[in-house]
């Protein structure tokens, strides 16, 4: 294992994250290309949150800090469940 990685390599990687977590949410088949830059772009800003929240949790942070992080994780998540059945719904009125 090297311990400095190319720049090829590190957006490969960065690319690999990004992929799983679409297809973790169910939004990597999205019909607009508009819609799909959109959601790309949160994809990448949530693969650095999660070092954050990792950090928070072993920190032991306080749970008045970690309570609004937990609920805007769930909002966000249901916002990726809104934007499935919303692209569902724009598919099946072009048919």
């Amino acid at each position: 294992m090297a311990l400095f990685k190319s720049a090829e390599e590190k957006a490969d990687q960065a690319l690999a994250k990004e992929r799983a977590l679409l297809e973790k949410y169910g939004v990597a088949s999205l019909s607009d290309p508009a819609d799909m830059d959109s959601v790309r772009k949160i994809a990448q800003e949530l693969a650095g949150s999660g070092a954050m929240e990792l950090g928070m949790k072993l920190g032991m942070a306080k749970p008045e800090i970690q309570l609004p992080i937990s609920y805007q994780r769930a909002i966000m998540e249901q916002n990726f469940i809104i934007i499935r059945q919303l692209d569902r719904i724009a598919k099946s009125l072009e048919r």
